[in-house]
């Protein structure tokens, strides 16, 4: 990843200005030039990087990526915040900035599930906790801003380490998990079908041919995305491997390969980094037991799991979870074996190894 759009610049200059920063002089400070012409222009990534640095050097909040988020004026984001906004319900408008992200980031897009009540920051090579954080914030106050206070965040996943304080808790209105494998917002059922106050179908309709002409939202990153979208049905029984993959993509596995190597991953790395915050959601929800939880994750058994988890947490998987809930403030529920729940995935037992 050596460069990104130089409209996020500009609409992180525009939050720093709006938390009263001298958006002049960070700007100097980074490097970055005046607003370019091009709508379309690109700034190295570094640049990025600087003019977080600098912010952070100037600010005493612990929550800086998440205030600047906030305060992100609608309509920084060009056509993707119109597109998402014009969309007439919540889930409509999560799916519009999924769909067409990579307009405005680089290096990383989001993930919507298939129910819409989660949303997951998906990084390439190169991501970062505060850009993860940033991007979250922006969502969080958008929808907020157009669907209400109905629109209601159950769970914020961050990777950056805890800061000590209740500021994110604060800015949210949700409990924070800190040093998640992934960045998500886990979103109530009943705030996804929430009409958005800016709905437009005749706009909408329009701004989606237009993203589709522009090739908005074409990425480097969608084989790993492509990937992402098998991996939970095949690890279930137990076809881990890239050939399985592959072939359920119509691709070879040489070209799964290259196409990951290209977009500077591979394949195990993807495996890894899915299981790990498949392994998070999963306890998190409490609607398993932990035998259920090793074979959804594609291990053989739960010991193949725990010795897994314990490797990559230093702790088990009942450790990390009570952990969490302390975290938390209770707002994890109890694990399926805990508190004799029906289970909400079927869950067959399988002979295959790890």
């Amino acid at each position: 990843m050596s460069s990104f759009p130089a409209a996020s610049a500009e609409a992180l200059l525009g939050a720093f200005a709006v938390l009263g920063m001298d958006a002049a002089e960070l700007r100097r400070a980074a490097h970055i030039e005046d607003r370019p012409a091009a709508p379309d222009a690109l700034l190295p990534y570094g640049a990025w990087d600087s003019l977080w640095a600098e912010a952070a050097a100037r600010s005493k909040s612990s929550a800086l990526a998440t205030a600047a988020g906030f305060a992100v004026p609608f309509g920084s984001f060009g056509v993707v915040d119109y597109l998402a906004g014009s969309a007439a319900t919540v889930r409509g408008g999560l799916r519009a900035l999924a769909d067409h992200f990579a307009a405005i980031a680089s290096g990383f897009r989001l993930e919507l599930a298939d129910d819409g009540t989660e949303l997951r920051v998906v990084n390439g090579a190169g991501g970062s906790a505060m850009s993860d954080e940033f991007t979250l914030a922006v969502v969080v106050a958008r929808f907020r801003r157009l669907a209400g206070s109905g629109f209601v965040v159950r769970r914020v996943s961050l990777t950056r380490d805890a800061p000590g304080d209740d500021e994110h808790v604060s800015l949210f209105g949700a409990p924070v998990l800190f040093g998640a494998a992934q960045a998500a917002l886990e979103l109530a059922p009943e705030s996804l079908e929430l009409p958005l106050a800016t709905a437009d179908p005749h706009l909408h309709r329009t701004l989606s041919l237009l993203a589709a002409q522009l090739g908005l939202g074409d990425g480097i990153s969608d084989i790993e995305l492509a990937v992402r979208s098998r991996l939970r049905d095949l690890m279930r029984q137990g076809h881990l491997d890239a050939g399985h993959v592959a072939r359920s993509l119509g691709l070879s596995e040489r070209t799964l390969h290259r196409r990951l190597g290209e977009s500077g991953q591979r394949y195990q790395q993807v495996v890894d980094a899915f299981r790990a915050a498949e392994a998070e959601r999963l306890l998190l929800k409490g609607n398993h037991t932990l035998a259920q939880i090793a074979l959804l994750l594609g291990f053989a058994d739960q010991t193949a799991w725990n010795r897994a988890f314990r490797r990559q947490k230093g702790m088990s998987p009942t450790e990390w979870t009570t952990r969490r809930r302390r975290e938390l403030g209770a707002h994890v529920p109890l694990l399926g074996a805990e508190r004799r729940v029906e289970t909400s995935e079927k869950v067959e037992p399988r002979k295959r190894d790890s």
